[in-house]
């Protein structure tokens, strides 16, 4: 029994001993594992670009009514042209800058003469309830300007305040039938045109004169509400119609202040009034013997003084033409009280004087 048991403890330990000596369990080495090549990212495409969208289309402009041409007994304004004297680069008179009224058709510095916007005369006729007409004559046609753009205009005094209210202008129409093409109508809403003192000067004045575009070409409220042409019957005349609306001011019998513009180059309805935004310094004279001569900052442009529409005259009215006689005429009419003013040229004082025939200051003989 003693010889088995250490038999068997005999195995055991050469067991033992054996399983020390086993070689070791053979770990496989790691074989690299090829990845498949992938192609590059692809960039995501760009969105197309968004469709531009087609501008907005503008509702057709459909007009009602249209003027034909008034008639009636023709009021005229007659104004001082300067084509008789141009050769000299200077105006004959009606350049009486404090008073708002200005012959100014030459351009700036060197004087050249526009007779395209020298106003000769302009006419109102008003025979019915709904259109008034007006008539501006110029010395020359104004298909003579060439590629200068031309304006013509009628501003409106409805409460006869002295401040004009409307402003109605026109490019030079295309052709001799009515056409809203090229016609504006702007306003005064906060009542600055005219400055603290009305048709008197107060320039630096900070006003923004005709600040609101009621009509253009068609468009506002009113499609119909003013229209011009070329006169068939004259080349050198410009109409313009334009609804009594733009002056019923809800009066019983409709009265209002109206006179004529013309201008050149530079329309500027923030301008008015011009004597508010320019000294006299600023914006030169057309008067070769005034010491401002010659135009500067405010030229190529000329205007009327005004005429009372719908009722006589009560009184002396701010921008109202005078009272004097007419070509023709009774000559014994009198011209209002006019201030006319005196100034220095070099150490000579040169004093005008109203001329009765013309109710213009002149200088004195």
């Amino acid at each position: 029994m003693k010889w088995d048991k250490l038999l068997l403890g005999g195995v055991i330990v050469l067991v033992l001993l054996s399983g020390c000596n086993l070689p070791a369990e053979t770990v496989p080495a790691e074989v690299p594992v090829e990845l498949p090549t992938l192609p590059p990212p692809t960039e995501e495409p760009a969105p197309p670009p968004p469709t531009p969208e087609a501008p907005p289309v503008e509702a057709e402009i459909v007009h009602i009514v249209s003027p034909a041409m008034g008639h009636g007994k023709a009021q005229v304004i007659h104004d001082q042209p300067s084509k008789g004297v141009a050769p000299e680069k200077r105006a004959y008179g009606g350049d009486e800058y404090p008073l708002g009224r200005y012959e100014r058709p030459f351009t700036t510095e060197d004087m050249e003469y526009l007779p395209y916007i020298d106003i000769v005369q302009t006419v109102l006729f008003r025979d019915d309830d709904e259109w008034v007409y007006t008539g501006i004559l110029v010395a020359e046609s104004p298909a003579l300007a060439g590629d200068r753009r031309l304006v013509y205009g009628i501003e409106l005094d409805n409460d006869l305040d002295g401040r004009g209210d409307v402003l109605v202008v026109t490019d030079v129409p295309s052709g001799q039938d009515w056409s809203t093409q090229g016609v504006q109508v702007w306003q005064d809403v906060n009542e600055d045109v005219g400055g603290a003192h009305p048709m008197k000067p107060d320039a630096p004045a900070s006003g923004d004169g005709y600040e609101v575009l009621v009509f253009d070409a068609g468009k506002g409220e009113d499609p119909d509400l003013a229209w011009a042409r070329r006169s068939p019957d004259q080349k050198e005349l410009i109409e313009i119609a334009f609804k009594l609306d733009l002056v019923d001011v809800g009066a019983e019998e409709v009265a209002f202040l109206w006179g004529a513009w013309a201008f050149a180059e530079q329309v500027h309805p923030d301008w008015f009034d011009h004597h508010d935004l320019f000294t006299l310094a600023e914006a030169g004279s057309s008067l070769i013997d005034n010491p401002e001569y010659p135009l500067k900052a405010f030229y190529a442009a000329d205007n009327t003084c005004r005429a009372l529409s719908g009722t006589s005259p009560g009184g002396v009215l701010p921008g109202l033409c005078p009272t004097g006689p007419k070509p023709g005429g009774d000559s014994t009419a009198s011209c209002p009280p006019i201030e006319c003013p005196s100034y220095n040229v070099g150490s000579t004082t040169i004093h005008t004087c109203l001329n009765p025939e013309t109710c213009e200051c002149e200088p004195c003989e």
